[in-house]
């Protein structure tokens, strides 16, 4: 383990501590700041409101990015990464400010580790099969989903991670490559898989005991999951007809593809098509266990633009619900709490931020 918080830092945590989850976000759309550069996104968010992403710490370029952890009162606080790294980033965070991501690390070349940084802040590298890994989600009992490289292979294969058993590797749909995306407090995850012979890529919900179950896709050969809440619902994109493929890199440089929608699926029903704000292409990232889903989507113009999907209210780009005159234009939704708070990416007066949006109650969602 390694320390990676200045002294000041590290006093303030201590003293707030025990007020950390009492702090209540301030204002209706909050600039999250950065690291000391001119970039940062927000990828995870807790109950509290705490968002953990990536940031620059200086000048923008490859190398100098950071995973951070937000808290009200204290701001941007730098997780670090692993040694012999400067590259890290993190995609979950749980209510206990648990952080967990990937950090890259130098061997023979620079190449990304899981890692799960605890409420102090001291990373532990959670290992690999071989040399590859990358922890995209944890949940409120340390159980942590990601990929890492499957024994004598170059592919990649789901994982989920406990402190007392490790990292053990749950499997795919009958294809050589899979990745864990998501994880609810039942343990069930989410993510993708190469179905049989590899002809094509599924998303998949994964429950143990169970094992992995095919959620199928929209029409096409290709789907992906990215959320789960606890009861189990599923969101993501699926191919409506188009043969597309995916790549397994960080997921705010997820390439987009027209005729690919933003999918929910739910045990019993299947899955429904979320729709699109006009584009063609949508893509649901998070689910909350109101059943409110969060994405983004493709206008007319391709530019890209969040959105917001309930059930009595379809989907709605969220920068419509921004005050006027805020300075903002909103890019990707990547996560969203109970409590409705939505974290991600945009352009605020000119340079890009994470942002943590407390928009006003949708009146069809009942919590």
């Amino acid at each position: 383990m390694i320390k990676r918080l200045s002294m000041i830092s590290v006093v303030l945590l201590s003293v707030s501590a025990i007020n950390i989850s009492s702090c209540q976000p301030t204002g209706v759309i909050d600039d999250l700041g950065t690291l000391g550069g001119d970039f940062s996104t927000g990828l995870g968010i807790n109950k509290f409101g705490n968002v953990t992403g990536n940031s620059y710490k200086g000048t923008a370029g490859h190398s100098g990015v950071h995973a951070f952890l937000y808290v009200d009162g204290l701001g941007m606080i730098d997780v670090g990464a692993l040694p012999t790294g400067d590259i890290s980033e993190g995609n979950g965070v749980n209510n206990n400010n648990f952080v967990v991501g990937g950090s890259f690390v130098f061997r023979t070349d620079s190449i990304p580790n899981a890692f799960i940084a605890n409420s102090t802040l001291d990373l532990t590298d959670i290992g690999t099969v071989d040399m590859y890994s990358y922890a995209w989600d944890i949940n409120d009992r340390g159980q942590v989903t990601g990929e890492a490289d499957a024994p004598a292979s170059t592919n990649t294969h789901a994982f989920l991670w406990t402190r007392t058993d490790g990292l053990n590797d749950i499997g795919t749909l009958g294809g050589t490559q899979s990745a864990g995306r998501s994880i609810n407090e039942n343990g069930q995850i989410a993510g993708e898989s190469k179905i049989r012979n590899d002809s094509a890529t599924h998303a998949f919900r994964y429950t143990q005991g169970v094992g992995m179950v095919d959620l199928g896709t929209l029409g096409g050969k290709y789907s992906s999951a990215y959320g789960i809440n606890d009861s189990g619902q599923v969101v993501g994109e699926s191919s409506t007809g188009f043969d597309n493929t995916t790549k397994f890199i960080f997921r705010d440089l997820t390439t987009s593809f027209l005729g690919t929608h933003a999918f929910l699926w739910t045990e019993g029903v299947g899955m429904i098509d979320l729709g699109h704000l006009g584009g063609g292409y949508s893509i649901a990232t998070a689910i909350n266990n109101n059943g409110v889903v969060v994405g983004y989507s493709k206008l007319m113009d391709g530019t890209e633009q969040p959105f917001r999907w309930t059930r009595g209210g379809g989907i709605i780009n969220l920068n419509n619900l921004l005050p006027r005159g805020s300075g903002w234009v909103l890019n990707r939704a990547y996560d969203i709490n109970d409590k409705g708070q939505i974290t991600g990416g945009g352009v605020h007066n000119g340079k890009y931020r994470a942002f943590r949006l407390n928009p006003a109650p949708d009146p069809t969602v009942k919590p």
